[in-house]
């Protein structure tokens, strides 16, 4: 991180190696943590005790949303970690955290996916963006069939891939949890061809899906062919991202299986090991984007599947 010159640097460092040492990510909390560094350098230089004063002032410096939650939450940690090393310091309460309201995604119908990779398979050839053509109909394709994040599907290593076994190892995703993914065959057949296309233009990457220079893809490049197919498509799905293709994933899941008539309450924890969830409500959520189907078969108010409260 840059370099942190307030009274509390010092302790900010230590915080953060800590974290790191636990298995955190070393950019969790970095952001708002020089944030809240250069607040004290410029309103409290003085200041060397995180007082509830202190505090106060920062969380009402922070934007709203997400955003001012994550700062909140940073100096909220701030605090308990100084408390930890017996330093006097002020927690702030998780009360004082706000919890941002979850948007319903987009839910694709049959015709828009279909119109969808019609166009990623059209995509034409761009020379900034050289084999784009052949990643969007792929990359695309994987995170609708796996339920994988976008980020973990850009930081696929070569070696994760395993197209002969029909699985997909997952390491250090979010909160440093490693899981493997399973493949249907079609899905590793495709993974299978592109490898070896991908092999003849960069024989030694490490990712799985290489930008023009042989690096991983960018956040924004996946965004942007994201928007490009959904354009190509008529317009589809405005204000979506390609996080909308992990939500579809749970979602259609969800829906196969009270078609087949299969025992969701059972099902879920293995819906959730799939995609990476800590918790068992964030997975029971996707139940609420299926009310008709649910209701249908008579599955509304199966065995508190669907939580009182989205998480």
């Amino acid at each position: 991180m840059s370099t942190l010159t307030s009274s509390f640097a010092p302790h900010i460092e230590a915080m953060l190696q800590w974290r790191a040492s636990l298995g955190h990510s070393p950019r969790d909390l970095t952001s708002a943590l020089a944030g809240f560094d250069r607040f004290c350098s410029a309103r409290h230089p003085c200041e060397t005790v995180l007082t509830r004063e202190l505090a106060t002032a920062w969380c009402l410096e922070a934007a709203t949303g997400t955003w001012g939650s994550y700062r909140t939450r940073a100096v909220r940690e701030l605090g308990k970690y100084l408390q930890l090393a017996g330093a006097d310091a002020f927690i702030v309460p998780s009360a004082w955290i706000g919890r941002p309201e979850r948007g319903l995604p987009h839910m694709f119908t049959d015709e828009e996916l279909a119109a969808f990779f019609r166009a990623a398979d059209s995509i034409a050839p761009e020379y900034r963006s050289p084999f784009r053509e052949y990643t969007i109909p792929v990359v695309f394709r994987l995170l609708l069939s796996t339920g994988l994040r976008p980020t973990e599907a850009r930081r696929l290593r070569r070696r994760d891939v395993d197209t002969g076994n029909a699985v997909l190892m997952i390491e250090r995703s979010k909160r440093n949890k490693d899981r493997s993914v399973p493949l249907d065959g079609d899905l590793a057949g495709l993974l299978a061809r592109f490898d070896r296309l991908a092999d003849q233009r960069h024989p030694d990457r490490e990712w799985f899906f290489p930008d023009r220079n042989g690096r991983q893809l960018t956040p924004q490049w996946l965004i942007d062919g994201y928007h490009l197919c959904c354009a190509q498509a008529g317009g589809i799905a405005p204000g979506s991202t390609p996080y909308a293709l992990r939500h579809n994933y749970a979602a259609r899941t969800l829906m196969r299986w009270v078609e087949e008539g299969r025992d969701l309450e059972s099902r879920l924890p293995y819906l959730g090991a799939c995609m990476g969830h800590e918790k068992y409500c964030s997975t029971a959520w996707y139940v609420h984007l299926l009310p008709e189907r649910l209701a249908a078969a008579g599955l509304n108010s199966a065995a508190g599947i669907i939580p009182a409260v989205a998480p």
